[in-house]
């Protein structure tokens, strides 16, 4: 983290999970950290943790806050975005680590699949139109970062991202996802719509990164992209319980902690060699240490599918996202 900034960044994280222990880690540095949530009150009760731990080490931070947002809904994203842009002048880092995971074919409001919707089309729509306020402050600062946070299961069993049907209840896969169901649990179709929206996050990243630089603001704005692993987080526990894993519980045994999982995070907003267009994962795979990883998927790296989704993602949300 730039020693330069760092008393005046505001960096937007979600409230739980991978974003717990991220905000937690960027606040102790002196961030000012925005977490968003569906329901407010819940958000206070959550940020109360983090500030008491903080507290608990001698750590005199700045106080997190709370603000709504609902990934299921395009409106939601839409007056967090109109009322961060009123609180706020200035954002260095965005952290899109909202996520679901496994889940039945449900059509948002939007008329969207909940989990290609909740994953990847309101992190787009949200960078999108809160891209203006990250161009002023990297042309002001100089240093802004974005970091979509994906999943090996952008890799595993070979997913694609059905550019032409984002709503296709089973986009095209290599044959190891077939045993994904006896494996995990639930059907083939839950795992490639959530390999999908997960690679959708890479193919994001990339290109965003890709737009920054043609726009001659590549020293100035990196775009990247995570994986935490194999973390123990409440999304298995969620996902099992919507019946699309077996044991979600059990299944965390096989992987690292929570605040293990979020260093590849941590390491992609706030390490000072972190770069635009890489990939951040453990050193293991499923676990260790946080590294420069390579995405085992070729085509998170394919530029003409990275430029298709940008254009269906627009349309989907009805913005167009221009750099």
């Amino acid at each position: 983290m730039r020693h330069t900034v760092r008393n005046h960044v505001s960096r937007l994280l979600t409230s739980s999970g991978l974003g717990f222990y991220a905000t937690k880690a960027l606040a102790s540095k002196g961030a000012r950290c925005v977490i968003t949530v569906r329901n407010p009150e819940k958000g206070q009760a959550v940020k109360a943790d983090p500030e008491a731990q903080l507290s608990e080490m001698g750590v005199t931070a700045k106080p997190i806050v709370v603000m709504k947002m609902d990934n299921c809904d395009f409106e939601s994203i839409r007056t967090f975005t109109d009322d961060f842009k009123k609180d706020f002048d200035r954002l260095d880092i965005v952290c899109n680590n909202a996520g679901i995971m496994g889940l039945d074919v449900q059509m948002t409001k939007d008329g969207y699949d909940v989990q290609i919707q909740t994953n990847h089309l309101s992190h787009f729509l949200m960078t999108c139109r809160l891209w203006p306020l990250l161009k002023v402050t990297a042309e002001k600062y100089g240093d802004v970062s974005l970091t979509q946070v994906s999943s090996v299961a952008s890799e595993k069993g070979g997913p694609t991202v059905d550019v032409a049907n984002l709503n296709n209840p089973h986009p095209p896969h290599g044959l190891l996802l077939y045993l994904a169901p006896y494996v995990l649990g639930g059907s083939t179709g839950h795992w490639a719509r959530y390999g999908q929206s997960k690679l959708a996050n890479v193919l994001f990243a990339q290109e965003l990164n890709r737009r920054v630089k043609t726009a001659g603001l590549g020293d100035k704005v990196k775009s990247n992209s995570c994986h935490p692993g194999l973390a123990a987080t409440n999304l298995q526990i969620t996902t099992q319980q919507a019946g699309g894993m077996k044991d979600g519980a059990g299944y965390q045994k096989n992987g690292h902690s929570c605040a293990d999982g979020s260093l590849p995070l941590v390491m992609a907003v706030a390490h000072p060699a972190s770069e635009g267009g890489v990939y951040y994962g453990p050193h293991e795979g499923r676990t260790g240490y946080p590294i420069k990883a390579q995405n085992g998927n070729q085509i998170a790296y394919d530029e003409q599918v990275a430029q298709q989704l940008w254009e269906a993602s627009e349309k989907a949300v009805g913005e167009e996202f221009k750099i």
